[in-house]
């Protein structure tokens, strides 16, 4: 899962070979803009950058959980989706040395330890579960917006991890129940709040505070003993005035006992918003062969499809899916 985002772009590279050696070619600056669909056979044909069509009766949708307009053009031809349960909130980032003095006490220094990691969650009071997520050692929090006027920020870590300082997603789950608007309401949800991001610091600057003013209810400020790592700015800001009520109270009260548990981790963190992609707000719903509930021919698949959480869960339902093809149009390898 850490293999290192500057390492990722060489392995890219490799695939992209040993693809095209198989047979296989790759279409760049082309979008899937629309599927044909017949109500017996399932489906017949993709349009391509809205002018070509290529007809096909076999399509693995890798189309990752920030394709809004796949899934709208999905949602509007019918195909069966659900809305499902994530998680939003923000980035934390702290000095890596905080961390390292946090999980290995007086061996943090040591020269045969990397770059220390955690796993932290917490239940509230109010039924919710705080915790981190896509925890990045000696990472740096970057920019990932995928809309015009949205802002969401993401974190990586390169192979070295040798940044100086740590982050990671803090997040609170959030249900269908937030956003009762249909299959679709969780996609309305985020661009709401990453509207709202946006519109408080403007140029995709990010709106942070210390977690220290958070967890204290003063005035926010950036007061953090590093330099943050985010390249396109920050702007001082109160994150209750972004997110919900039901998602900044529990967050309060997780980074509480988090302090208990890693000493500083509220006193000396730096909150940037908003991270709201942590897995698809819905599910492309499957059968058993693998192909969507009535749309035959379509293989939803990984985060898109709302099958998996992550890069190693992404991986593996990617087997799957390709077992499920192979044995549909070449059993006999199978």
């Amino acid at each position: 899962p850490h293999v290192g985002t500057d390492r990722l772009r060489i392995m890219v590279t490799g695939l992209i070979h040993r693809i095209k050696k198989a047979g296989g070619e790759i279409r760049y600056e082309t979008q899937v803009t629309d599927f044909h669909l017949d109500s017996k056979k399932g489906l017949t044909a993709v349009t391509l950058n809205g002018r070509e069509r290529l007809e096909t009766n076999g399509v693995i949708l890798c189309c990752g959980h920030s394709a809004r307009d796949t899934y709208e053009t999905l949602y509007s031809r019918g195909v069966h989706m659900e809305a499902k349960a994530f998680a939003v909130g923000v980035r934390i980032e702290h000095s890596q040395a905080l961390i390292n003095k946090a999980q290995y006490g007086p061996f943090a220094a040591h020269p045969k330890l990397g770059a220390a990691d955690y796993a932290l969650i917490y239940h509230d009071a109010s039924g919710r579960a705080v915790y981190s997520f896509c925890m990045c050692p000696g990472g740096e929090v970057v920019a990932s917006s995928s809309e015009t006027g949205g802002l969401v920020v993401n974190g990586m870590s390169p192979y070295k991890r040798d940044t100086g300082r740590a982050n990671s997603a803090l997040v609170v789950a959030v249900t269908p129940d937030d956003f009762p608007e249909g299959p679709l309401g969780g996609m309305v949800f985020q661009r709401r709040y990453e509207a709202l991001a946006y519109r408080a610091a403007g140029a995709y600057r990010a709106p942070a505070q210390s977690s220290r003013s958070f967890v204290d209810h003063t005035t926010p400020d950036l007061s953090v003993p590093f330099k943050t790592t985010y390249r396109r700015g920050l702007v001082p800001y109160d994150l209750r005035k972004i997110l919900p009520d039901f998602v900044t109270d529990p967050l309060e009260n997780g980074l509480r006992d988090f302090e208990r548990r890693l000493p500083g981790f509220s006193r000396e963190g730096l909150m940037i918003g908003v991270e709201t992609r942590t897995s698809a707000p819905l599910r492309i719903v499957r059968g058993e062969n693998g192909q969507s509930l009535n749309c035959r021919g379509l293989y939803p698949c990984g985060e898109g499809a709302g099958y998996a959480g992550g890069i190693t869960s992404a991986a593996m339902d990617g087997f799957h899916e390709a077992r499920h093809f192979m044995a549909r149009f070449a059993p006999t390898v199978v």
